[in-house]
């Protein structure tokens, strides 16, 4: 099953698929990035979602990368 993570990379915010058998810590690793929620989501809607929630109202939208 697919699994998605929010993680930073290049001071960036970001989602990431985390591959079966992954954690989502190394999928954040080979990004060369690091872990923001050790929630994993089922659905890229659901992570992005959840990023969203984490922003402040008034947060700058250039941190998110697609």
């Amino acid at each position: 099953m697919v699994r998605f993570a929010i993680i930073e990379v290049n001071q960036s915010l970001t989602i990431a698929q985390v591959t079966p058998g992954q954690l989502p810590e190394d999928t954040a690793r080979q990004e060369r990035g690091y872990l923001i929620d050790p929630a994993t989501y089922r659905s890229y809607d659901q992570a992005r979602e959840a990023l969203f929630k984490m922003l402040p109202e008034n947060a700058d939208q250039t941190l998110l990368q697609a």
